[in-house]
């Protein structure tokens, strides 16, 4: 009885773990995302909006408003990461505003930059290999693009594994970077070098899935 009772209780806590790394990823993601709309307001004061780009303006605020309703309602680490399509159509349409002001076509309903999903829909393929690793057709963003094609390295968003700082496209998105963060956190029971190996092990094997092994980043 006290074993099922002690199990059902590092279950719940484990849960509750998932939960609180995920809201930390989603609260960067959510509070980067209301800048960059701050930003743009600012941007677009003085310009007169046309009706299609007003229109993306106000599903970009809709998007933005919602995502930050469940963030804050959210009660398991699931209801978290749902949150990841709202702010994508935020982007979305934050993207489609911009490209209308600028007068360029409108971004295509792509997965988010392969480097960072903040800098919006993915604007073209290109081929990019890893230090020491094998080249790949990987989805960027139109900055990244620029700066790949120069020769320049792409702005790469790193998320916190434990005690480490990892790429995002290592880290499995958001629930990657949950369940990778919350194995970290139970080997610190080990005490410090046993959290330390257990991280290592982890770059090692994110090191591993960009050399063709698959990873848990991978």
């Amino acid at each position: 009885m006290f074993g099922g009772r002690r199990k059902r209780q590092e279950a719940e806590l484990a849960e509750k773990d998932r939960w609180r790394v995920a809201r930390r990823l989603m609260d960067e993601d959510v509070t980067v995302l209301g800048e960059q709309l701050a930003e743009l307001h600012v941007d677009t004061l003085g310009d007169d909006l046309d009706p299609e780009s007003h229109d993306h303006y106000r599903r970009a605020l809709e998007h933005y408003e919602q995502a930050k309703h469940l963030v804050a309602s959210s009660a398991t680490a699931e209801d978290v990461v749902a949150v990841e399509q709202v702010v994508a159509d935020s982007r979305y349409h934050r993207a489609a505003v911009i490209a209308v002001r600028d007068g360029e076509p409108l971004p295509q309903r792509r997965e988010p930059c392969f480097f960072d999903p903040r800098h919006g829909p993915a604007r073209q393929d290109v081929e990019w290999a890893p230090p020491s690793g094998v080249p790949r057709t990987v989805a960027v963003c139109a900055a990244d693009a620029r700066r790949l094609s120069a020769g320049e390295e792409p702005l790469v968003r790193l998320v916190r594994v434990g005690d480490r700082w990892v790429p995002w496209h290592r880290s499995g998105g958001t629930a990657g970077a949950v369940d990778a963060g919350v194995q970290l956190a139970r080997g610190s029971s080990h005490g410090v070098h046993g959290q330390q190996n257990l991280a290592a092990a982890y770059l090692k094997q994110t090191t591993d899935g960009a050399n063709g092994v698959k990873g848990p980043f991978g």
